[in-house]
This record gives C-alpha cells, sequence and structure tokens, in this order.
C-alpha cells in the first residue's frame, strides 16, 4: 500500500510568455517559486520517504523547493519527463497555431490522432508508456514504504491520471485539469489505484465543484502558462 503525492512544476518565464517548453526549459518565476512555497508548507507534515521528479530544470526547482530542509531522497527520472514537442518548443502557441493549425489542433483536442510535427517529437501513446512505467516503479516497491512525492509537468500528470480513471486516449487532454504547483494524491492497495484529491480538490469536495478543462486553456506548459 502506498500513497502517491503528484505536482506540476511551478510558473515559469516561457509560461507567462504563452511559449511551449516540452523538453526546452525557463526559469520559475517569483510567482511560480511562490507556489512551490506555499505546497511546500501544506506537504510539511507528511513524512515522504523519498521523490521522484523530472529532469526539466523547472520541475527539479520546484522539487528542491518542496523539500527545503528535509532529508528526503531525489532521484531524477526520464519518465516524468515532459513530452518532447520538437520544432515547437520555445515557440509562441500562437505561431504554432498559425503554422501547423491542423496538427496543433489535434495536440489540442484529439491525443488520440496527433503525430509530432517534427524529428525528435513524441505522440501521446509514447507519453502514456514513460506515465505507466513511473507507476510501475511505484507499484513495485516495498510493503510499507511511506509517502511519495512526485514533481512532473501538465501532460504527464494528464496521461497518468487518464491510466488511473482508465479512460481512452481521446480523453487525455480534456479528462484533467493540471494547475501548477497542484496537488495530486492517489491510493495504491496493491491491486488497484484509487484517487484521493485531484488538482488541489480532495475527493469529498469534488461535487460541488466546477468541471475539468484543460490546462492550455490556462496558457499551458505544453504551450503556456501551465504545463
Amino acid at each position: 500500500m502506498t500513497d502517491l503525492y503528484l505536482t506540476r512544476h511551478g510558473q515559469t518565464e516561457w509560461n507567462l510568455q504563452v511559449r511551449m517548453q516540452g523538453r526546452g526549459n525557463s526559469p520559475l518565476t517569483e510567482e511560480g517559486i511562490r507556489g512551490a512555497e506555499i505546497l511546500a508548507k501544506r506537504l510539511s507534515s507528511v513524512p515522504f520517504s523519498r521523490c521522484y521528479t523530472s529532469p526539466m530544470p523547472r520541475a527539479v526547482h520546484t522539487a528542491l523547493l518542496l523539500l527545503r530542509g528535509r532529508d528526503v531522497p531525489l532521484t531524477i527520472t526520464p519518465y516524468l519527463a515532459e513530452m518532447s514537442l520538437g520544432v515547437w518548443e520555445g515557440v509562441r502557441m500562437a505561431k504554432a497555431l498559425e503554422e501547423y493549425p491542423d496538427a496543433f489542433g489535434k495536440f489540442r483536442n484529439r491525443p488520440d490522432v496527433f503525430r509530432p510535427v517534427s524529428d525528435g517529437g513524441e505522440d501521446f501513446y509514447e507519453v502514456c508508456e514513460r506515465a505507466r512505467e513511473f507507476l510501475r516503479v511505484i507499484e513495485s516497491l516495498p510493503e510499507g514504504t511511506g509517502p511519495i512525492l512526485g514533481v512532473t509537468h501538465c501532460i504527464l500528470l494528464q496521461a497518468i491520471m487518464m491510466i488511473v480513471d482508465n479512460r481512452g486516449m481521446e480523453t487525455l487532454r480534456s479528462g484533467q485539469s493540471v494547475d501548477q504547483t497542484s496537488l495530486f494524491r492517489l491510493h495504491f492497495d496493491g491491486a488497484v489505484w484509487t484517487v484521493l484529491e485531484r488538482n488541489g480538490i480532495a475527493l469529498e469536495e469534488r461535487e460541488s465543484s466546477e468541471p475539468d478543462r484543460d490546462c492550455v486553456e490556462d496558457h499551458a506548459d505544453d504551450g503556456a502558462q501551465h504545463k
């Protein structure tokens, strides 16, 4: 039985500029740092046994802020890396839409049929396989392992939640919103994953919450303010 706490990195400079990040990187803004510090206070009483983070510097920085002053082992894993976007990385979202309207529309709304626009880019099936590998790592931890913290990105979190929810690939982008430094809590009982909190909203609060929306709508990280 394992408790998994997942979050998305803090706001970055490219988020504010509405640039697509992917495997590219830009530093956390003051707001991004503040968001991580607020979450760190909320998690201060959770006895994490280890933390896994994406190798992207924005995610590593967020993880270090969350673990400041704590003796928690930190593991960098490619399974939690953001989706590779090829030539779109560093490009403003509006330009990507202008130059690749069909591909960008599928990227936003039809992940099941999206194909990368350049060499080096990933499709959503590849992203989901990495997400599954990460969940397998957690599932294989010894019985009695303490709570786990994971720091990743919008699309990786959307993929993880799609898998846990047992939804179809066509719902990956629309089925779960992911705000920066919001919390997702999952529990693995040895056989089944249960979601206890989504995007900062505990399970018991969700009936009265507003519906999910695609994180790209807030200037997503795969493209803008949140990814």
